[in-house]
C-alpha cells in the first residue's frame, strides 16, 4: 500500500525518508538546527481499519546526535490515543518490522510513532489481517520550539507535550521542535511563513539564556522580528507563544549578557503583548510558560520536562489551541 497518504507530521519525503523539512528549505539553517531536523520527532503514520498487523520496511542510520537521551529507538503504537505497544529497532539496520495491532472497532484511530533516535528510511508497508484508512484532513499545527517541543527527555515520543495536545485536540501536528537550537533565527521564521498552516504555536527562549546568550532587550526585538517574519505568510493564522517553562538553575543566575531566564521570560511575554496592542493583532496569543510545570516535573537535568510535565504542558497547550481555533 501506498505510504504517503498515512504519513502525519512530515513536510517531504526524499529518498524514502520522511522530513519534517525540505532539504531545500534549509540552504540558509544553521548546522545545529538542520542536525536536529533529522530527528524525526512526531513523525507517524495515522490510519482507521481493521487490520490485525503493520508490516513496515526500514533502514535505520546510526544514532542520530540530537535525538532525546531516552530510549526512543522503536515503533510506538497509540490506539484510541493511549499508548498501546512498542517494538524495538537497531541503528544502522536494514529489517522489516511486523507490529500487531489490539482488536478494536474499525473507526479506532490508530498512530505509530516512528523511531526518533534514527533517521529512518522506509521503503516498504503492508496491512495485515484486514486495510486501512488514511485519516481524514484536520486543522493542521505547526509547532515551532526547542528540545522540549522535539521531546525530550519523555519515555516515547506519544508523550511529548505537542503529540499530547494534538491527541485531545485532533490537529494534525508538524513538530517543528529542534534540539539545541530554536533561538528565534529569522530563517527558520521565513520557512514558517511559507509553511502552510491552520494555526502555528512558538515556544522558544530557553536556549537564548546558555546556547547563544541574550540580553533582555535583543530578545524582545527579536521576537518582534520573529513575529513580523511569521505573520507577514499568515496575515490571519492564529499563533500562540508559549515563554520558558521553569528552568530553577537559570530563574536568577544572569547569563554572560546579564540577563536571568526570568528576565528573558518577561522580555519575551512584553514583545508579544507590544506586538499584538501595535498591530491590533486578535490572532495572536501568549501562554505563559512560569506556572505550566512545577520543579518535581523536571527530568533529573533540571531543564527538560519529564512525562508528567509535559502532560501538563500538553494538556495546557490543547486548551489554549482550542480557545483560539475558530
Amino acid at each position: 500500500m501506498e505510504l504517503k497518504p498515512l504519513l502525519l507530521g512530515v513536510d517531504s519525503i526524499e529518498d524514502d525518508r520522511p522530513l519534517r523539512v525540505p532539504s531545500a528549505a534549509m540552504e540558509r539553517w544553521a548546522a545545529d538546527t538542520i542536525q536536529a531536523s533529522r530527528v524525526p520527532a512526531g513523525v507517524r503514520l495515522g490510519f482507521t481499519g481493521d487490520a490485525t498487523a503493520i508490516e513496515i520496511d526500514i533502514r535505520t542510520s546510526d544514532v542520530l546526535s540530537l535525538a532525546t537521551p531516552a530510549a526512543h529507538g522503536e515503533f510506538t503504537v497509540y490506539v484510541a490515543g493511549q499508548r498501546w505497544d512498542a517494538t524495538p529497532v537497531s541503528a544502522g539496520t536494514t529489517t522489516t518490522v511486523q507490529l500487531t495491532l489490539p482488536e478494536r472497532d474499525p473507526e479506532t484511530i490508530v498512530e505509530i510513532y516512528l523511531p526518533e533516535r534514527y533517521e529512518p528510511r522506509i521503503f516498504g508497508i503492508r496491512a495485515l489481517g484486514g486495510g486501512v484508512v488514511p485519516l481524514p484532513a484536520a486543522p493542521r499545527w505547526v509547532a515551532y520550539g526547542d528540545s522540549i517541543t522535539q521531546g525530550w527527555t519523555t519515555s516515547d515520543p506519544g508523550a511529548a507535550w505537542a503529540a499530547v495536545a494534538a491527541r485531545r485536540t485532533g490537529f494534525n501536528l508538524l513538530n517543528l521542535g529542534f534540539a539545541g537550537a530554536a533561538r528565534g533565527e529569522l530563517p527558520v521564521a521565513a520557512h514558517l511563513a511559507a509553511t502552510p498552516a491552520d494555526v502555528i504555536s512558538l515556544a522558544w527562549g530557553t536556549n537564548c539564556w546558555s546556547q547563544i546568550e541574550m540580553d533582555a532587550a535583543y530578545i524582545a526585538e527579536l521576537m518582534r522580528l520573529f513575529l513580523r517574519t511569521v505573520r507577514g505568510g499568515h496575515l490571519d493564522t492564529p499563533i500562540l507563544v508559549l515563554s520558558p517553562v521553569i528552568r530553577p538553575a537559570a530563574e536568577q543566575a544572569r547569563n554572560r549578557s546579564g540577563a536571568t531566564l526570568s528576565d528573558l521570560r518577561h522580555s519575551i511575554e512584553d514583545a508579544v503583548l507590544s506586538f499584538r496592542d501595535e498591530h491590533a493583532d486578535d490572532r495572536l496569543h501568549l501562554l505563559s510558560g512560569a506556572d505550566l510545570i512545577t520543579a518535581e516535573q523536571l527530568d533529573s537535568d533540571g531543564i527538560h520536562p519529564n512525562d508528567t510535565g509535559h502532560a501538563a504542558m500538553g494538556a495546557a497547550a490543547a486548551g489554549a489551541l482550542t480557545r483560539i481555533v475558530a
